[in-house]
């Protein structure tokens, strides 16, 4: 088992632009146009990072860490949660900003706008299942220097599934992001995410520290760019659940995203090494 580094979990959230304070990745490094490699790196980056969140449900109203899963910007259409487990009967939350606006968010300034709906699959049964809906749900990251702001819309589903041993999200998002001076990005990510917890998990109690692995297809549109990806797992994800940084909470593990980048096959490499670091983004030409 590892040695964690020390404090807790996050969901719908993203971020990048192609050197910001948040993107420690170098795309003079990049060999592809348009620094795609960076590009595709950072939008899975981002969203492997936030479906954290989505294991504990939660977690999803206070994206990233940035606040008490208790103190809520949102308050819920209906705060029904017949079985006690911490998932409501069937709750949509509309976030606006203000109030659901942080400081301090990687080196940003975050507002989420949009509409988040949370269903409990068996609301008569305590359990770990959970069914998501994201509408519109933005996210805009905004600095003092104005060229490394960001946006980054979701729509879509996760559906959570598990037991005390381990839990698995089936994800189908449509994600549009935006790059400073380059057309936005559209992506669709279809992939499962499981986690496999040190301790045995509690019915409406944070996450332990634990391994996260992520496997399926990312579609990638922007511009005249076009790539159907795979990604992988090279080395699980090690989540630290004691890292109090606000977005990064991973210490270890390598993902692969690999395909032919329009004329050029290979694979863009995301290594995490550090709690509150970010990781490491790469490309790996095919020999």
């Amino acid at each position: 088992m590892r040695r964690p580094c020390r404090h807790l979990l996050a969901a719908a959230v993203l971020a990048a632009t192609l050197a910001a304070c948040g993107d420690s990745t170098d795309p003079d490094d990049d060999p592809l146009p348009d620094n795609a490699a960076t590009a595709v790196g950072l939008t899975v980056r981002d969203n492997v990072e936030a479906s954290l969140d989505a294991f504990f449900p939660a977690r999803l109203l206070q994206p990233l860490s940035t606040g008490a899963a208790n103190d809520p910007c949102v308050t819920p259409t209906s705060a029904g949660d017949g079985d006690g487990d911490g998932v409501p009967d069937d709750a949509t939350y509309n976030f606006t900003a203000p109030p659901c606006r942080y400081t301090g968010v990687r080196g940003f300034s975050l507002d989420v706008v949009g509409q988040l709906r949370i269903v409990d699959p068996a609301p008569e049964t305590a359990g770990f299942g959970a069914d998501v809906s994201l509408v519109g749900l933005r996210f805009s990251l905004s600095a003092e220097d104005s060229d490394l702001e960001y946006d980054v819309t979701r729509n879509g589903t996760v559906t959570l599934t598990g037991t005390p041993a381990g839990l698995e999200q089936a994800v189908d998002l449509q994600v549009v992001r935006s790059f400073t001076g380059l057309s936005d990005a559209s992506v669709e990510h279809v992939w499962t995410v499981g986690f496999d917890p040190e301790e045995t998990l509690q019915i409406n109690q944070p996450l332990p520290s634990g391994s996260v692995t992520v496997a399926g297809t990312v579609a990638w549109n922007r511009g005249s760019e076009a790539f159907n990806l795979t990604i992988t797992t090279a080395t699980p994800l090690h989540y630290d659940a004691d890292c109090e940084a606000s977005g990064q909470r991973f210490d270890d593990g390598e993902l692969r995203v690999a395909g032919t980048f329009g004329e050029t096959p290979g694979y863009v490499r995301i290594t995490w090494d550090s709690c509150g670091e970010d990781p490491d983004i790469g490309f790996v030409a095919d020999e």
